[in-house]
């Protein structure tokens, strides 16, 4: 049997990492995963060299906060990439784009609307069914208000 201080600190190094990046898998937010690569930058250099456990530590512990610090916001574009939703949130509507009902408006309640390329609650002040092509009056949040084409924003 196999006592844990025979195990190379070097291979501990290396197999907590491994957990690190597996627990990434698990837990949201693309932070766990530098941890891991902390541990195999303190690894790689207790390889070279060897040194005290807190050298080890303060090894890991600065490599995982200087790629955390420097790397994060980078992968989470790369890895998570951007949704079209908040994109089109952020865009200010033109004040005479069209948008298509695809779900009947029947105020008060809500229906919804393609516009630009995205799904849109939308209100409005009269019944419009699916199918019906509607001025687009102004956004609310994420409802957009919209308008028969023929009253020209007008209500």
């Amino acid at each position: 049997m196999m006592v844990l201080t025979e195990v190379s600190p070097v291979l501990l190094w290396f197999l907590s990492g491994l957990v690190f990046l597996g627990l990434e898998l698990l837990l949201p937010g693309l932070i766990v995963f530098f941890f891991g690569i902390g541990a195999w930058c303190a690894a790689l250099v207790l390889y070279f060299m060897p040194m005290s456990l807190a050298s080890q530590l303060l090894i890991f512990l600065g490599a995982s906060l200087l790629c955390l610090i420097l790397l994060r916001s980078t992968l989470k574009k790369v890895f998570l990439g951007r949704t079209l939703e908040r994109d089109a949130m952020d865009t200010p509507l033109p004040p005479d784009g069209t948008a298509e009902v695809i779900e009947d408006i029947l105020p008060p309640a809500l229906g919804k609307v393609k516009y630009r390329g995205s799904f849109w609650q939308a209100s409005a002040l009269t019944p419009l069914p699916k199918g019906t092509v509607v001025r687009v009056l102004e956004k609310q949040n994420l409802t957009i208000m919209v308008g028969p084409i023929d009253t020209q924003g007008e209500g």
